[in-house]
């Protein structure tokens, strides 16, 4: 359960998250390739950077298509490792050669700021909490440099662009890193929201006295599974239950449906599903039982149920129906197939197991 509600969570949440980080994304380097070969810098490689960064972003969207389940976290982890390795050396080349004389650290460095201070946001914002650190890093290490050269040569920041980059990187970038408390509080709001919804999402599928599914759980338990899986119903309804009820009174009745459930439980080790179907009776669905198993799976329910003495009451038995093998479409018929054989097996003795087939195989020897 907790596998699926981890790729409920991706599906819902993490990855549009990262398809719409990555189409921004794509969408920015467009305009910065635009920007670039229109207004060129006596820098190459400007010319083609924001190529570049499409062009790895761009793989990663494609990647991330052919699988978003299992490839989500690793493209999130890779978009992060190129925002990272393709601004900070740009940032330290500028600032160290401007530092080393080569030029004017305002003229020559690239207007990609507003880019980095843009992805850092986003990351921030639209992803998990947990991918806040990598945006972090990658700001600081871009941010430092350059405010540490623009406040160690006032000639340089007191010019339109110094100001301009001391604003980016400065009062902007700590209210990107304001993100992370705001955020938290926000994750924090959402999970308990989350975790009061899937609350509230089990109280109502599931039985309120022996917390297995109710028919309502079971029939979303049912479209979880393969409508062509094969599979048996075994429906099983307390003996003399009312006079358990009359006896011993109804607290007394509600402990033993609670010990009834949890002997269910721990019987079969398949593949299956478990439901309260009404006041004393649980259906059990087997997925792909064994042809020749049925009769004695349910005879090991059986013995599970009456082996042992109930607290306060005794022996309890049960009868238990068993339908056809049939896929689990025609659940409906199963259903039907097993009720008639539980009440067979009531006008029969009770604590039995009856099978639908032995049923019409007796109707037809009566025919005969």
């Amino acid at each position: 359960e907790a596998l699926m509600d981890d790729r409920n969570d991706q599906k819902n949440i993490l990855i549009p998250a990262t398809y719409r980080l990555l189409a921004v994304t794509l969408l920015s380097s467009i305009i910065y390739t635009i920007l670039f070969n229109v207004y060129s810098t006596p820098f190459t490689i400007h010319a083609f950077q924001p190529g570049i960064i499409f062009f790895l972003h761009f793989t990663l969207l494609i990647y991330l298509y052919k699988n978003p389940i299992r490839r989500v976290h690793r493209v999130i982890n890779a978009y992060g490792a190129v925002m990272l390795f393709t601004t900070v050396p740009n940032t330290l080349y500028f600032t160290i050669s401007a530092w080393q004389g080569d030029w004017r650290f305002v003229d020559t460095f690239p207007p990609f700021s507003g880019m980095i201070i843009l992805t850092t946001a986003l990351m921030m914002l639209m992803l998990p909490e947990k991918y806040n650190k990598l945006a972090v890093i990658t700001l600081i290490l871009n941010a430092f440099p350059v405010l540490l050269f623009l406040l160690t040569h006032q000639e340089e920041l007191q010019t339109p662009r110094g100001y301009d980059l001391l604003f980016l990187f400065g009062p902007a970038s700590l209210l990107i890193l304001l993100i992370v408390p705001y955020q938290r509080g926000i994750n924090n709001h959402m999970n308990k929201i989350v975790f009061d919804l899937q609350h509230s999402q089990q109280a109502a599928e599931r039985d309120f006295l022996t917390d297995v599914y109710n028919r309502r759980g079971f029939e979303g338990w049912l479209n979880n599974v393969n409508p062509s899986t094969k599979a048996c119903v075994f429906l099983m309804d307390i003996d003399h239950f009312k006079t358990v009820n009359d006896r011993f009174g109804h607290s007394i009745g509600d402990r033993v449906l609670i010990e009834f459930a949890s002997r269910l439980r721990t019987v079969y080790q398949g593949k299956y599903g478990l439901a309260r179907w009404g006041g004393e009776e649980f259906l059990i669905v087997i997925l792909n039982p064994k042809t020749n198993k049925t009769n004695l799976i349910a005879e090991l329910f059986r013995s599970a149920i009456n082996q042992l003495p109930y607290k306060d009451v005794g022996k309890v038995t049960a009868s238990i129906g068993v339908s056809h093998i049939n896929e689990i479409k025609h659940f409906s018929t199963m259903v039907e197939e097993a009720d008639k054989a539980v009440y067979f097996g009531k006008d029969n003795g009770r604590d039995q197991v009856a099978l639908y087939r032995d049923i019409l195989e007796k109707r037809q020897d009566n025919a005969d």
